[in-house]
């Protein structure tokens, strides 16, 4: 579980970050070294995409903070993927499962995996 204050913080940290961004695609990167651009970048983070589709992301980080970023980006990324699962319990209506419920689908579950 995602701590309450990591979860403000992640919040706040994709908040201010998303309105400055650059977009370049693999292919330009492999034509101009990075280093170009990320001084033509500037203070945007750059967004890598490989035929159309985001798949990365450069950002500027402060050399003493690798670690707390690192874990920071971890903790939204679990954010991200707890809301994914979410949605898509209500999407297939298994948010409104009881507890009971619950125990009755992971008990046949593990049935069934012994039966192999």
């Amino acid at each position: 579980m995602v701590e309450p204050g990591i979860a403000k913080l992640a919040r706040s940290f994709v908040t201010a970050y998303s309105s400055a961004v650059s977009t370049i695609s693999i292919s330009d990167l492999k034509k101009k070294p990075a280093k170009q651009w990320l001084k033509s970048a500037g203070k945007e983070d750059l967004v890598i995409t490989s035929k159309g589709q985001p798949v990365a992301m450069l950002m500027r980080i402060a050399s003493a903070s690798v670690e707390s970023t690192r874990a920071l980006l971890r903790s939204v990324r679990a954010l991200q993927a707890q809301a994914s699962l979410q949605r898509a319990a209500a999407a297939s209506g298994t948010a409104e499962l009881s507890m009971s419920d619950i125990d009755t689908e992971i008990a046949a579950s593990r049935r069934a995996r012994r039966r192999k």
